[in-house]
């Protein structure tokens, strides 16, 4: 039988799930819950049940894991329902605006004895997954420099603007995904972190970083760099990793695609002119559908959870420092770093300096 999924929120990324589900035997998504959009999506999507409230789709829906789907200010409250029902909960990143809320969602999931994993898509993608294959066969020897970009030009929807929402900027909303990547293709964690950040392209609307450069030094000397932007026209998601023997280079964004040129004169509104590489099957190229089937078989206690809470809370620690060394000069921070601040972004935006840790 399907791991039957209820899926709280019906935006961009639900979107997502639901067309990888359809590639996954072994989930099936039975509700979907949005205060203003559930019916359309559910009727879209062919999704049985709709709710308003994420809160009736917990209590009445026939669901065993719920993937939350919402802003990150929704994420600890989804979670702890969830977790109170025992329901599995696939939660997407970064797992909360704050330490002190990732860590309630974890201890929740673990008192609740579910399974609590965060949405890290990128730690299944297949080009990402081959070049971390090619690493531990030795094809460049020991690796100790790695490079990985991502960006676009900015959020797609309202909430992501707002810090008491997200919880910070370009930082948490896209470095998460290169600080988890760099850790997993290094196989190790990082232990200081130094970061830069700007204001660049939308200084006016929000006091949130559009541009983060974040360096993390690794046990043995390895070093990464990861670039997250929402000041970055045109988009890039690319890895770079130069090892002692040779270099792999790895650009998701140009992964096999379908050229297409819009005439800069006859573009329609919305849309980018000049040349665009159009994926043909972007969430199988992203990892959506492997994650979900991980998920389910994580959830079966057949794998061991590849990005499970415990280590989304160490890679959003991570981010809490790198926002704190921005806010420093950009000086190395040494890890573990404790942070009592609700947002991560809050260490940035500090008047005065923190107690020292």
């Amino acid at each position: 039988m399907p791991l039957r999924l209820g899926l709280v929120g019906a935006g961009f990324i639900a979107g997502v799930y639901a067309h990888a589900a359809r590639r996954v035997p072994a989930v099936e998504i039975t509700a979907v819950a949005s205060p203003r959009s559930a019916r359309a999506f559910a009727d879209r999507w062919g999704i049985p049940a709709a709710f308003d409230d994420w809160r009736q789709l917990i209590g009445e829906a026939p669901v065993d894991a719920v993937v939350i789907a919402a802003p990150n200010d929704l994420h600890l409250p989804v979670a702890l329902a969830a977790a109170a029902a025992g329901k599995h909960v696939l939660c997407e990143k970064p797992l909360a605006p704050g330490l002190p809320a990732a860590a309630e969602m974890v201890e929740a999931c673990d008192r609740a004895g579910v399974l609590l994993l965060c949405a890290e898509n990128l730690l299944f993608a297949p080009m990402y997954e081959r070049v971390r294959a090619l690493v531990r066969r030795g094809e460049i020897g020991q690796p100790y420099l790695l490079r990985q970009q991502q960006g676009h030009a900015g959020p797609y929807a309202d909430w992501f603007w707002d810090i008491s929402r997200a919880g910070g900027g370009a930082l948490i909303d896209i470095g998460c995904h290169g600080i988890a990547l760099a850790c997993r293709q290094l196989d190790a964690w990082p232990e200081a972190v130094a970061a830069v950040l700007g204001r660049f392209r939308h200084a006016a609307r929000t006091p949130a970083d559009d541009h983060a450069i974040v360096h993390l030094r690794f046990p043995g000397g390895a070093l990464a760099t990861v670039e997250a932007s929402w000041a970055l026209p045109g988009g890039a998601d690319l890895l770079e990793i130069v090892g002692a023997r040779g270099g792999l280079a790895a650009n998701l964004e140009r992964a096999p695609a379908i050229d297409l040129y819009r005439d800069p004169e006859s573009a329609e509104a919305g849309q980018l002119p000049g040349w665009q590489h159009v994926m043909y099957e972007e969430a199988w190229q992203f990892g959506f559908p492997q994650e979900l089937e991980h998920f389910a078989e994580a959830a079966a206690g057949r794998v061991e959870p590849r990005f499970p809470g415990r280590d989304a809370v160490r890679v959003l620690e991570i981010i809490c420092a790198a926002y704190e060394s921005a806010r420093r000069g950009g000086g190395w921070v040494s890890l573990p770093f404790p942070s009592t601040a609700p947002r991560a972004i809050d260490h940035w935006l500090a008047a005065e300096p923190p107690a020292a840790p």
